[in-house]
C-alpha cells in the first residue's frame, strides 16, 4: 500500500474541490431492520482504503492510489450487498457529483468487492475488513509526514491540528471502530478551503508501519493525508 500512502498524503497539500450545486445535497444512510452481515469498520486492498459507517449520512469514503477521492450521500444494506447511491468524485484533475448514480459493495466474509465505473474512473476493489483504528492514547504526540512536510499533533483531550496547506484545528472523538473529526480550516492556500469540516480519522498498518489516515470534507471540498504515528 506504500503507493497509496504516497498519493493521498499528497492530498493534504493539494485538495480538492468543486464541482456543481449538486455537491451540497446531503443524504441519510438507511440500514434494513435485521441485517444478514456488518459491513461497518475499516477496510484495505491493494490500492485503497475505506471506511464504513452506516449510522451516519456519507457513511462511505474511499480513496485509492490513483488519488482519486469517493464520498457516497446514502448507503442502504440489502442482504449481502451496501447499496450506494449520490457519487462524489474528486482527483487533482476531477471534481464530478452526479446524485443520481449507484454502486454497490458486496460482502463475503471480511471482503467487500466493488466492481463499477465513475465518470470513467474505475472502481474496482477487493476490500478487506482490518482491525479498528488504534485508541487515542496510542495516537498522543506530534507526528510528521516527510513525503508532504505537514506535522499532525494530537493531545490526551482529543484535540489535534495539522499544518499542511492550511491549518486544521480542531476534535477526535472515538466513534467504534474509529474517529468522528470535527476541523476549522484557515490561512489555506487557496484561501478558498478556509472553513468547517466533518469528517473521519483511522489507523492502518502498511507494511509494518501504522499510518493514521484522515479524511475531511464541506459542502464544496475534500482533503485527505496520512502520517506515520511509529
Amino acid at each position: 500500500m506504500r503507493n497509496l500512502v504516497i498519493a493521498v498524503s499528497v492530498a493534504l497539500l493539494s485538495a480538492c474541490g468543486g464541482g456543481s450545486s449538486d455537491s451540497q445535497a446531503t443524504g441519510n444512510t438507511a440500514i434494513s431492520p435485521t441485517p444478514s452481515i456488518q459491513p461497518n469498520g475499516i477496510y484495505k486492498s491493494d490500492d485503497a482504503v475505506m471506511i464504513i459507517d452506516t449510522e451516519i449520512t456519507h457513511g462511505v469514503l474511499a480513496a485509492d492510489s490513483s488519488n482519486n477521492l469517493y464520498l457516497f450521500d446514502t448507503a442502504t444494506l440489502n442482504n449481502d450487498t451496501l447499496d450506494l447511491k449520490g457519487v462524489h468524485l474528486w482527483s487533482n484533475s476531477v471534481s464530478f457529483y452526479d446524485s443520481s448514480q449507484t454502486a454497490s459493495l458486496t460482502f463475503n466474509g471480511n471482503t467487500a468487492s466493488a466492481m463499477t465505473t465513475i465518470d470513467s474512473q474505475s472502481f474496482v476493489h477487493t476490500f478487506v475488513k482490518q482491525p479498528d483504528s488504534l485508541s487515542l492514547n496510542q495516537l498522543i504526540g506530534t507526528h510528521t509526514n516527510t513525503d508532504d512536510g505537514s506535522t499532525w499533533d494530537i493531545d490526551s483531550a482529543g484535540n489535534i491540528t495539522i499544518n499542511g496547506m492550511c491549518t486544521f484545528s480542531g476534535t477526535l472523538t472515538k466513534n467504534d471502530h474509529y474517529f468522528k473529526v470535527s476541523m476549522t480550516a484557515t490561512a489555506c492556500s487557496p484561501a478558498s478551503y478556509n472553513g468547517d469540516y466533518d469528517g473521519a480519522a483511522f489507523t492502518v498498518d502498511d507494511n509494518g508501519t501504522t499510518q493514521l489516515v484522515g479524511a475531511l470534507y464541506s459542502d464544496v471540498s475534500i482533503v485527505w493525508g496520512t502520517v506515520p504515528i511509529n
